[in-house]
């Protein structure tokens, strides 16, 4: 049993009160869908091994290596950078974010435009680990504004879990999206549309955690932590 205003309730209406309590809190929409439009641009790196295949005629021998280190090595070398860049640099995981997006944009904007079909493979292997890595910093990160928010001590599993649902829905529908924009449109044309997309996404990003950084300008405002009260 937990005690509540004074009542006693039970664990199973306790959790059912905070998922409520989550589901009302436009900060913690707020941190979910930054993720969200993350995940929508990072789903997009998928299709780089496709892209140097078919468009730079990249190596069979190489795929496995560029497969590992875009899908590991940058997991290495972007979860520290994001975490420094967030902490020292930004002093916020929601601006590093927002930073994040700018220069995503910009850089696949500059990667579009590149005379890709006379440039060397290694040449391209490196501008889209590149950009890769830049993802893979705010990718890192995006779950440390929930406590820049200051969601309340007793709502954090239901917050992290309403996190999650939508942080990573872009799983049941963004291949299928950027999938089906190649199959329709085979060749540079597909790719192109593919990488406006994920700028598109980028953009909305951008928005969206100029939105969550103005919250959390407002919840560091705040003295105490609302509904923070121990929960006996």
């Amino acid at each position: 049993k937990i005690v509540k205003d004074g009542k006693e309730v039970s664990k199973v209406s306790a959790a059912f009160d905070g998922f409520r309590e989550a589901l009302k809190s436009v900060d913690i929409w707020a941190v979910a869908f930054n993720g969200f439009t993350v995940y929508c641009v990072y789903c997009g790196l998928t299709y780089f091994i496709p892209f140097l295949s078919d468009i730079y005629k990249m190596p069979v021998t190489l795929v496995g290596a560029y497969g590992i280190i875009n899908q590991y090595g940058l997991k290495m070398v972007g979860g520290p950078i994001g975490g420094f860049m967030s902490d020292k640099v930004h002093k916020s995981a929601a601006k590093h974010i927002r930073v994040g997006f700018v220069v995503a944009a910009i850089a696949m904007l500059i990667f579009m435009n590149l005379p890709h079909e006379s440039m060397n493979v290694y040449v391209g292997m490196a501008c889209t680990l590149g950009f890769g890595a830049i993802v893979f910093t705010m990718r890192a990160v995006f779950f440390a504004p929930m406590d820049e928010v200051k969601v309340p001590k007793h709502i954090t599993g239901a917050a992290m879990s309403l996190g999650s649902l939508i942080i990573y829905l872009p799983n049941s529908f963004a291949y299928l999206i950027y999938g089906s924009i190649l199959d329709a449109n085979p060749g540079m044309k597909g790719y192109k549309m593919v990488f406006t997309a994920m700028i598109g996404f980028a953009v909305l990003g951008f928005f969206v955690s100029s939105f969550l950084v103005s919250r959390v300008k407002k919840a560091q405002a705040r003295p105490v932590e609302e509904g923070a009260e121990e929960k006996a």
